[in-house]
């Protein structure tokens, strides 16, 4: 068996949590990011084909240079330029589009999906509300405080499209009115989403260049085992080698987690939370054009299916050919769907068509398209069952030196806001010991 000498830092996935950490870590000592494929990304990966720069999926970032990501892409001193997109516009089954009402009250002014003072009343409710109002409702629905709150079917409609895309769950049933609540006084108060200049591509040779200062990037190196002896994680195993570490972070998916690590160690709440962890899923497409059809820089709000969109082009030409156009859609939907080829597919052409039906042109301006099924978009979906109260927090009870975060541990909002607030909260965990 081949021992590799000591790194501090051991970090298993170069998805972008993997990244955004390893290159924070790599500020204090020697990182090594061990990455099972044989690219760097994840869930969140770039695929550069015909000249266009395509994300795995739409991924703008919520509050840009003022998020945790923007944070530590300053801190580590490799600042890119977040874009702040136009205005979004809501595009109704009626077949009408109108200015969906994101920005504040201007926005709900000028949008017809909203009457303008119960929403006016709304949004002063909300900005005036304390966090523990917020926290008292993480484990309320939307649809039960719709009936508690007796909120009016346009709003209602507002309310649950925001959830499908703020909160990235359009299941009132089972999202939690408290953080939808909560991160759309959060949405007010600093802005919404950004896209980075040049995609996110950007963000990934940043990192990368920051790690590969003090560390390196292990492709087609899978962890088979981490490594634990008498309670302290020491290292992991990779074919016939063992790579000692003094700390060691999985950014994997807790719900794969045990793959590496042996449950007896942990207790049997951790083992239930890891392996019944629901995450969000969903199918997206992207529309590759020999000609821009549409001049919108700003997000695009689907009513049916409950979907987002955005044409990445119009923000950052750099992402497609001159000349040409980017356009990237998709809708949530549960992962079992996902799992049943039927289903997922009539899913896809229910988005499709709703598509065409809005933007008819890309039919006749197709260089070629991209849909993607995705069982796992983030890895936890934020409903009253997984709130930021009750998911999983950084640390492995009764394992030292072994630490877990993504997009599936802790962190507040949701969607990948979890994984870079659990990454910035892990990374403050282990250098203030």
């Amino acid at each position: 068996m081949k021992i590799t000498v000591n790194f501090d830092y051991i970090i298993l996935g170069a998805g972008i949590a993997g990244l955004h950490i390893g290159a924070l870590l790599s500020q204090h000592g020697k990182v090594v990011v061990l990455e099972k494929t044989n690219e760097i990304g994840g869930r969140a990966k770039v695929v550069e084909k015909n000249g266009f720069k395509l994300d795995f999926g739409a991924h703008p970032i919520r509050f840009g240079p003022k998020s945790d990501l923007g944070e530590s892409i300053e801190e580590i001193g490799k600042p890119i330029e977040f874009i702040k997109p136009g205005k979004i516009w809501a595009f109704l089954d009626d077949g009408t589009k109108t200015i969906y009402p994101s920005g504040g009250i201007m926005a709900a002014i000028k949008s017809k999906l909203v009457p303008f003072f119960k929403t006016l009343k709304l949004v002063l409710k909300i900005k005036k509300m304390t966090e523990q109002e917020f926290i008292d409702l993480y484990d309320i629905s939307l649809e039960e405080w719709f009936n508690k709150e007796n909120i009016t079917p346009k709003i209602q409609k507002f309310l649950t499209m925001t959830s499908a895309t703020l909160q990235v769950n359009p299941f009132i049933e089972r999202s939690s009115a408290g953080e939808t609540l909560q991160d759309i006084r959060k949405t007010l108060d600093i802005g919404s989403v950004y896209y980075p200049r040049g995609g996110w591509s950007e963000i990934f040779s940043r990192f990368s260049d920051k790690i590969k200062e003090n560390g390196e990037i292990r492709l087609k190196s899978e962890v088979s085992e981490i490594i634990i002896k008498d309670g302290k994680a020491i290292g992991v195993k990779i074919g016939d080698e063992i790579i000692n570490g003094e700390k060691i972070i999985s950014t994997i998916p807790v719900q794969q987690l045990f793959t590496i690590l042996d449950e007896k160690l942990c207790d049997n709440d951790f083992i239930k939370k890891c392996k019944n962890l629901r995450p969000t899923a969903g199918v997206s497409i992207d529309f590759c054009l020999s000609k821009p059809i549409s001049d919108i820089d700003g997000g695009i709000m689907l009513e049916s299916p409950l979907g987002f969109g955005f044409i990445p082009s119009n923000i950052s030409p750099e992402v497609a050919p001159e000349g040409k156009s980017l356009m990237t859609f998709f809708t949530i939907t549960n992962v079992e769907d996902i799992k049943d080829k039927n289903k997922s597919n009539e899913i896809y052409q229910h988005l499709r068509s709703t598509i065409l039906r809005f933007f008819p042109e890309i039919e006749n301006n197709l260089d070629f398209e991209r849909p993607l099924f995705h069982e796992m978009i983030d890895g936890v979906e934020v409903n009253t069952e997984q709130h930021r109260l009750k998911r999983l927090g950084n640390k492995i009870e009764g394992i030292s030196n072994l630490f877990i975060t993504g997009d599936s541990v802790g962190g507040e909002g949701a969607g990948g806001d979890v994984g870079h607030t659990s990454v910035r909260n892990c990374y403050e965990k282990i250098v203030r010991r």
